[in-house]
């Protein structure tokens, strides 16, 4: 299984539960993940709900590269995001809180 593939799962998952319309209702943001040896994509919060797309958002509130393992474990739970980033596994540019955020609410669906 690919980022791409655990991120959708986890965006329709957050979505039945209503995680976003409770929680970022207001939000109009964009995660672009770039992935080193893989293809990118982005995850668009608005309108209360989460969506998944292929490609590059230029308008994107923030970026975070890796490779696709490293997202995959990320968005797992078997990587700590924090540790990750200090060991430079990734690498977020743009607004890191709004990123934060976002992986937050989407890794709800995960408990």
């Amino acid at each position: 299984m690919t980022s791409i593939d655990v991120v959708k799962e986890l965006v329709d998952k957050v979505n039945s539960l209503g995680v976003i319309e409770k929680e970022a209702a207001n939000w109009n943001k964009v995660l672009q993940l770039n992935v080193s040896d893989g293809e990118p994509f982005f995850v668009k919060i608005e309108g209360g709900k989460a969506t998944v797309s292929s490609g590059e958002e230029p308008s994107a509130t923030a970026t975070v590269a890796a490779t696709d393992a490293v997202l995959t474990d990320l968005l797992s739970g078997k990587l700590d995001a924090v540790k990750a980033f200090m060991q430079g596994q990734i690498k977020i540019s743009g607004d890191v809180f709004s990123a934060q955020k976002l992986f937050s609410l989407i890794n709800k669906a995960r408990k």
